[in-house]
């Protein structure tokens, strides 16, 4: 199955979302501009701005363990791992991602959500490392 793919498309959704609801401030010329013309943007509710923010944070995120989960999806399926096993792990963390985005972006109106947050970022790190840690011991 192609898990790479599909986890850097689940890490673009939140740029997206941040886009339809905000694009008209973004300067592609200048695109390190757009989180603060959103925070200087008068005609933005609170809610939408928190949003946009939040999902501009939540593909950063996305983008920083990106690298982690493909060396991990590697290094399962480099090592006499069962496939059933590896995509396993591989479909859990994609599952953690999507969860995680749709939390931190829209749940997260209520920061009572930020707990569930973490948790699912940490659920998802630890399958990272699972995968890691299961490559290395059908190697030995």
């Amino acid at each position: 199955m192609c898990y790479v793919p599909l986890a850097f498309v689940i890490l673009f959704i939140p740029k997206l979302y941040s886009f339809w609801l905000g694009g008209r401030y973004l300067d592609p010329a200048s695109p390190k501009t757009y989180q603060p013309s959103i925070l200087a943007a008068d005609d933005l509710d609170h809610k939408v701005k928190s949003r946009i923010l939040r999902a501009e944070a939540a593909f950063a995120n996305g983008l920083e363990t990106f690298g982690l989960y493909a060396a991990a999806v590697a290094s399962v399926n480099a090592a006499p791992v069962h496939p059933a096993l590896a995509n396993g792990l591989a479909g859990a963390y994609l599952g953690l991602r999507a969860a995680y985005n749709l939390v931190y972006v829209v749940l997260q109106d209520d920061p009572r959500w930020a707990l569930v947050r973490s948790a699912l970022w940490f659920a998802g790190v630890g399958v990272v490392l699972a995968m890691f840690g299961v490559a290395g011991a059908a190697v030995y």
